[in-house]
């Protein structure tokens, strides 16, 4: 009786661990394709840009951060989606802390130059 107690607390840590490793994993493909989706969105907004222009027009800057604002939208989504899976340091990741990321990056610090205004909340 006590074996097929063992077993079976086991087989349910086994499942529940597997289901948490599925999470950590669906979570990795998710950022994954946002980075990539991200980049080809910027690659092609930044190809349509005159390279002498030393300013964006406001419908640049605002095609610039619809494109960042949906970027932290969906790494936000990911991260709360699988909030259980993460890393302890992770797990309360507030979006503005995901704002706070995106907005150091090194591109955003090469487009302070811009002067560049994005309100994301």
């Amino acid at each position: 009786m006590k074996n097929k107690l063992r077993c079976l607390a086991a087989l349910l840590f086994a499942v529940s661990c597997g289901s948490a490793f599925a999470s950590v994993e669906d979570y990795v493909v998710t950022v994954d394709k946002i980075n990539r989706n991200y980049k080809a969105d910027i690659r092609q907004f930044f190809s349509q840009l005159n390279p002498q222009q030393t300013s964006f027009t406001v419908e640049q800057q605002t095609r610039y951060c619809t494109i960042v604002g949906r970027y932290v939208d969906q790494l936000y989504t990911a991260a709360d989606k699988n909030r259980g899976s993460l890393d302890a340091q992770y797990r309360n990741l507030t979006k503005q802390d995901v704002i706070q990321q995106v907005m150091s990056s090194k591109e955003m610090m090469i487009l302070k130059k811009y002067n560049l205004q994005c309100n994301l909340t």
